[in-house]
C-alpha cells in the first residue's frame, strides 16, 4: 500500500518541477537583466527614477520559485507579462534609503541613493512595478514602466576581473551563491586578501545552518584590487580610493560600514555568479552592516569578524532583525507601536500567531520572564522583552543568539529556521 500511495505523490512533485521549469522557459531566457535606478526623497516623500538597464551573463538564481515567498523587504519588484498581465517574477529587498528616511536628517533633507535589482531576462515585453513599504507596511507605488527586449536600450556587462572558488556545494541554480568582494586591498595586499577570503568562507561554513546544508551553498570571491589600502573613515579625515569605495559613518553612525556606490558594486559582482554580496573590508576598525537582499559588509581585523559576518548575513539572507537594544543606532521609531514587524525573529505581539508561537513549549509564559545563565531554562525558547533597538514593546525569541549579542555560531532556533528556509528556497 505504501508504494502505491507514494507513486502518485512522486508524480505530482515531478509534475510541479516540470511546470516551474516551463514557466521560466516560457517567459525568460538564460540571461540576467539588472535594473539600475535612483531612490530619491526623505521621510515625507520618495521617488524612483530608472537610470539604465544592464544585461549579460547566465541567470544563476532559482528557476523553480520565481515568485519570492517572503515579503521581508521594504521594496518589492513585480514583473508582469504585458499581454496576459500574469505575475511572472518578484523580488523583495530592503535598502539603505529606507533606513535614511527614519533618521533625524532624513526627516527633512532630500537625498538620492543608487539601488539596483536583478531579474531573469524576459523574452517579450514586461511591465515592471516597484512598490515601497513604510515601517507600518503601507504600500506606495514608486514606478510602473515597461521593458521591451527588442527596443529598450541595455548596456552589456563588462567582465574583466578573475574569481576564486572558496566553497562549491552545487551548481548555481541549485544553491545560494554567496559572492565575497574585497575592498581596500591594494595589490601589495594580495596574499592577505587571498588568506582573508578563505578565512571568512570558513567562518560561514563552520556556522549553523550553513555547515549542515553545505550542499546548498556556494562561496566565491572576486580578485579585485584597490588603489589604496584601507577603508574611508570620514569622521577621522581618512579617505581611500578603493574598489567599491565603502565608508564608515554611514547615516552618521561611526561603526556603520556601507557602500554608497551600489551600481559600481554590482558591476564588480557581474564577474561571477551571485545571489547575495558580502563585502570584506580591509580595516582594523570594528564595523559592518547588512540589509536584506541588498548586501552586507564586515571588517577583516580585530576580535569579532567571525561573529560580524554571520550576524550581518543574518540580515542579508534571512531578513532577520537586530535583537539588541542597548547599542547606539541612527534610526528612530523603526518598529511603530501597533504594527507587527515583518522580520521573523521579533514581535510586538500584535500578530504573534504568525511568528514562533508554534515552536514554544506548552505552557510557556507570553511574555517570558528572563532567567540567569545558570538557570536550566536559560536555553528555553520564549518571548523576551527587548529587541529591535528598544527595551520595551518589542520581543525576541531567546536570551542568547547571534542576532542579540556577540556570539559566533549561536543562532537561536527561530533565526536558524529562517536561514534554513532561505537556503532551501535557493536550492529548489
Amino acid at each position: 500500500m505504501k508504494k502505491i500511495f507514494l507513486l502518485p505523490l512522486l508524480c505530482l512533485f515531478m509534475g510541479l518541477g516540470i511546470t516551474y521549469a516551463q514557466h521560466f522557459d516560457q517567459y525568460f531566457v538564460n540571461k540576467t537583466l539588472r535594473i539600475d535606478y535612483l531612490h530619491i526623497g526623505n521621510f515625507t516623500e520618495e521617488n524612483l527614477e530608472i537610470d539604465h538597464f544592464t544585461a549579460g551573463g547566465h541567470w544563476n538564481g532559482t528557476r523553480n520559485s520565481l515568485i519570492e515567498p517572503n515579503h521581508y523587504g521594504d521594496i518589492m519588484l513585480e514583473v508582469f507579462d504585458s499581454i496576459s498581465n500574469k505575475l511572472i517574477f518578484s523580488r523583495s529587498y530592503s535598502c539603505l534609503f529606507t533606513e535614511y528616511r527614519t533618521t533625524e536628517r532624513g526627516m527633512t533633507e532630500v537625498d538620492s541613493m543608487e539601488e539596483c535589482v536583478n531579474m531573469p531576462f524576459p523574452k517579450n515585453t514586461v511591465r515592471l512595478k516597484f512598490t515601497s513599504y513604510d515601517r507600518k507596511r503601507k504600500p506606495t507605488t514608486l514606478s510602473i514602466s515597461y521593458f521591451n527586449p527588442q527596443t529598450t536600450e541595455t548596456f552589456a556587462m563588462v567582465k574583466n576581473l578573475k574569481t576564486m572558488n572558496l566553497y562549491i556545494g552545487n551548481k548555481p541554480s541549485k544553491a545560494i551563491d554567496i559572492l565575497f568582494i574585497p575592498d581596500g586591498y591594494a595589490e601589495s595586499d594580495a596574499k592577505l586578501m587571498k588568506k582573508d577570503m578563505k578565512r571568512f568562507a570558513s567562518y560561514v561554513m563552520n556556522c549553523s545552518p550553513y555547515k549542515e546544508m553545505k550542499h546548498k551553498v556556494n562561496i566565491r570571491a572576486i580578485k579585485g584590487y584597490s588603489e589604496d589600502s584601507g577603508i574611508t573613515q570620514p569622521q577621522n579625515n581618512i579617505y581611500k580610493n578603493t574598489l567599491v569605495n565603502c565608508t564608515y559613518n554611514a547615516l552618521e553612525l561611526d561603526r556603520y560600514l556601507m557602500c554608497p556606490g551600489v551600481w559600481n558594486l554590482h558591476e564588480v559582482a557581474d564577474n561571477a555568479p551571485y545571489d547575495v554580496i558580502v563585502i570584506i573590508c580591509n580595516s582594523e576598525k570594528y564595523g559592518g552592516g547588512g540589509i536584506y537582499n541588498f548586501y552586507c559588509t564586515v571588517y577583516n581585523h580585530g576580535e569579532y569578524p567571525d561573529y560580524v559576518i554571520v550576524h550581518e548575513m543574518g540580515h542579508l539572507i534571512g531578513g532577520l532583525a537586530d535583537e539588541y537594544y542597548t547599542s547606539e543606532v541612527s534610526v528612530q521609531d523603526f518598529y511603530p507601536a501597533g504594527i507587527e514587524p515583518v522580520e521573523p525573529n521579533v514581535t510586538t505581539l500584535v500578530d504573534f500567531d504568525s511568528k514562533w508561537k508554534t515552536m514554544l513549549d506548552e505552557g510557556t509564559d507570553i511574555p517570558t520572564k528572563p532567567v540567569s545563565k545558570d538557570d536550566p531554562n536559560f536555553d528555553k525558547l520564549g518571548v523576551y522583552e527587548g529587541g529591535g533597538y528598544v527595551a520595551k514593546g518589542v520581543y525576541r525569541p531567546s536570551l542568547h543568539c547571534t542576532m542579540h549579542q556577540i556570539r559566533y555560531n549561536d543562532f537561536c532556533p527561530v533565526c536558524e529556521k529562517a536561514l534554513k528556509e532561505v537556503l532551501d528556497y535557493y536550492a529548489k
